[in-house]
């Protein structure tokens, strides 16, 4: 198999380059300016209305939104966006047969793809047995249903056509409104895995996503706390720490630190002890394993698929990166990046890289390599670029067209709809129309909602379904098979 090989080796660890979509702050900043209108508009007519208790606190897939500050596709269709660089990246890891190096190659796949989620846009909130498919050029299938109503789970099945990889797992959306921070949190509880032909398995878990500029300021996405990659054959684990908060933020360098999209990692060997309390209950079941259970009531709360919090994804990290600033060559430091950084900011690979094998976790843990970068822009591990935005281009899965089911995201009224409303011309001669259209529109999602509501009592009534026999929730499934 033949596959294309970007020159990210091109660029060195003084190229400190990021994006210009990110904000100054850091993230993504958003320039849409019309929706942002739009949303500002509708959420000071609420809080005028029924006051701030509507939002403060409430999780977000329970507010009903105006249709006007959605996007015309379901959150189905743009999970599918995080994954943008998979074709590339997870099929390359699946080649390679260094351990070490097919994690940095997963950890690419991910970093990479964050910005691709970034939108001031909702997408609409899927409904129970709605699916999604489909497909890479390279024919890699994209497979995605929404499994539980509320809270609301998603699955998923990505199966390269030579069974190179297959990428699963499942999420629980979790989102809410902090007037306060003039902000909303959303998070994608659960497990992501990656299945190797070989019999590699690799294990993701995701950092949170905050919208800022709710009412006033600029709007932004960022993607912060920590991001953790697990080899469980291979004992190998890669953590990220994406800024958190100015106090993190001071330990990379005080008042003079980069924008929150800049982050630093370690890839290291745990010690004995590190993981003996982790809880892989989630990941068990995520995988189908004979004996137990594909989906249960613990893993739809939050905690339950909490593999690993944020605070001992970041606290690792920093306990690595701060020894390895006490050490000149333990790290590159591009453009003042981080404290004791020369005017270039680098120094030689040799140095760097033999540096962070001599380093060790507070526990014991063995360190491998390090990494930094800003996920709008790079990724190094040891001064060697792994992934460039500017180099290696991402490719969007295109919607499968063929044998298009009922329950396909697509088929949906209220999408369709909408986008009837944003195929309509906005100059002034069509505002009545399309203010008619927005109506209909708004009508549609209504109704929809009322029929899930309704389907809801339904399934809540006498003969209430349960997660063993709704028929959303098989007992035991192999997706191997």
């Amino acid at each position: 198999m033949s596959l294309r090989s970007f020159d990210t080796k091109s660029f060195d660890a003084s190229d400190d380059f990021r994006h210009s979509m990110g904000s100054s702050g850091g993230g993504v900043a958003i320039t849409d300016g019309d929706m942002a209108e739009r949303q500002k508009s509708f959420i000071a007519r609420t809080l005028r209305t029924v006051g701030s208790k509507f939002f403060e606190g409430k999780p977000l897939t329970e507010l009903s939104l105006h249709v006007s500050v959605f996007q015309p596709r379901s959150f189905l269709e743009k999970l599918v966006d995080d994954w943008d660089y998979g074709p590339y990246y997870l099929t390359k890891a699946a080649m390679e047969k260094n351990p070490l190096e097919r994690v940095k190659l997963v950890a690419a796949f991910v970093i990479a793809g964050l910005h691709g989620s970034a939108s001031l846009s909702k997408p609409f909130n899927p409904i129970l047995g709605e699916t999604y498919s489909a497909k890479w050029k390279d024919g890699t299938a994209v497979y995605l249903e929404q499994t539980n109503h509320h809270p609301p789970v998603t699955h998923w099945l990505v199966r390269h056509p030579e069974n190179l990889y297959t990428f699963m797992g499942f999420g629980m959306f979790s989102g809410k409104v902090n007037m306060l921070e003039n902000c909303v949190r959303t998070r994608r509880n659960g497990v992501n895995i990656v299945d190797f032909q070989d019999g590699g398995r690799v294990v993701i878990l995701m950092p949170y996503m905050a919208l800022r500029g709710l009412l006033f300021g600029e709007r932004r996405v960022e993607f912060l706390g920590g991001l953790s990659i697990y080899d469980q054959a291979n004992d190998i684990v890669a953590d990220f720490a994406l800024n958190v908060d100015p106090k993190f933020l001071g330990i990379f360098g005080g008042a003079n630190s980069k924008p929150t999209d800049y982050f630093r990692g370690v890839v290291y060997k745990p010690s004995s002890t590190k993981f003996q309390k982790m809880d892989f209950s989630g990941l068990t079941a995520a995988t189908g394993k004979k004996g137990s259970p594909y989906m249960n009531e613990s893993l739809l709360d939050a905690k339950g698929l909490e593999l690993r919090t944020d605070y001992d994804i970041v606290n690792t990290v920093k306990a690595v990166t701060k020894e390895a600033d006490k050490r000149p060559s333990g790290l590159s430091r591009p453009n003042g990046l981080f404290r004791g950084a020369s005017k270039s900011g680098s120094v030689s690979k040799g140095a760097a890289k033999a540096a962070p094998a001599k380093l060790k976790g507070t526990d014991g843990s063995r360190v491998l390599c390090v990494a930094q970068g800003t996920y709008l822009g790079y990724l190094d591990f040891d001064q060697e670029r792994y992934w460039d935005i500017r180099d290696c281009p991402a490719e969007r899965a295109q919607p499968d067209a063929d044998d298009l089911l009922p329950t396909d995201a697509r088929m949906r009224q209220d999408v369709q709809a909408l986008q009837a409303v944003l195929d309509c011309s906005d100059t002034p001669e069509y505002k009545e129309e399309r203010e008619k259209l927005f109506d209909k529109a708004q009508v549609v999602k209504e109704e929809l909602e009322k029929r899930q509501r309704s389907d809801k009592k339904l399934r809540e009534g006498p003969e209430k379904a349960t997660i063993k026999n709704n028929g959303f929730f098989p007992n035991q499934l192999d997706l191997h098979s």
